[in-house]
Parts: structure tokens; sequence; C-alpha cells
């Protein structure tokens, strides 16, 4: 048995070592679960860049994607075709990762294309056949301007 007036010294390292590892596991945790927040955040209410990311390429060579579309629904117009009605939205994904979508309608039909962007990079990539074709069908049936 311990006498009475001997103290009991227990030793700091175990609360060194325990409060030391929760620090690296807080700091570890903060970085993997801050880190995608940060970087989601930084591309967030971007929807107006995309869109014009979009609007402002320039897939034919020298008139932007705008102009184009445009051109062709004053051209449609002429030769009593109606196209028009052009709504463009764009959604985030993933970090810099946006969908942008226009939709018009053409004569009774409603046609939509989708375009999937990197703001990061400022890659355009289309995505199902009409954005695809948009271009090649816009410069074909509207013509050189």
């Amino acid at each position: 048995m311990a006498q009475a007036g001997q103290a009991h010294k227990e030793s700091a390292i175990g609360t060194i070592l325990g409060w030391g590892a929760l620090a690296i596991f807080a700091i570890g945790f903060a970085w993997y679960v801050g880190a995608p927040l940060i970087i989601g955040e930084r591309w967030a209410d971007k929807q107006n860049d995309a869109i014009l990311l979009v609007k402002n390429s320039k897939p034919g060579g020298s008139r932007t994607m705008d102009d184009m579309i445009r051109d062709y629904s004053v051209k449609m117009h002429a030769n009593d075709l109606y196209v028009g009605e052009f709504n463009w939205s764009a959604i985030q994904r993933e970090g810099a990762e946006y969908e942008v979508t226009l939709l018009w309608r053409e004569a009774n039909e409603r046609k939509a294309a989708l375009w999937r962007v990197n703001l990061e990079s400022k890659d355009i990539r289309p995505q199902g056949d009409e954005a695809s074709s948009l271009v090649k069908r816009i410069q074909v049936e509207s013509g050189p301007s």
C-alpha cells in the first residue's frame, strides 16, 4: 500500500499523445470535408458565366454561337418558318462543371440542346445529338452571312 504522504504521479505523455492525435484527426477531417465545400463555393452562382461561355463560343469559326442562332432565326422567319422563344439556363453539377441548356421553338416543335461546360478550363462539350448537330444545321440552313 502507498503511504499517505506520498503523491501519485501520472505521466503527461498519454494526454499529449491523445490530444495530439485528436488534433491531427480534426485537421484531416476538416481538410477532407472542407476542401470540396470551398471549391464548390468558389464556383457557385456562376450560371451566367457558363451561359456566356457557350453563347460566346465560336464553333463555326469567326461568328459566336449567339450570333449564329440569331441569324438563323431571322433567315428562317424570312422563309416563313418560326424559330424563336430561346431560353438559356445553367445548373451547377460539380465544382466548376455546369450544364447549359438552350430551349427553343422551331415551327411547332420544341427543341433542347445541352452542353457540359467547365468554367475553370473553359471546355465546352456538346451532350446529345441536338447540341452536336446544331452548329452544322444552322450553317447549312442559314448559309454564310
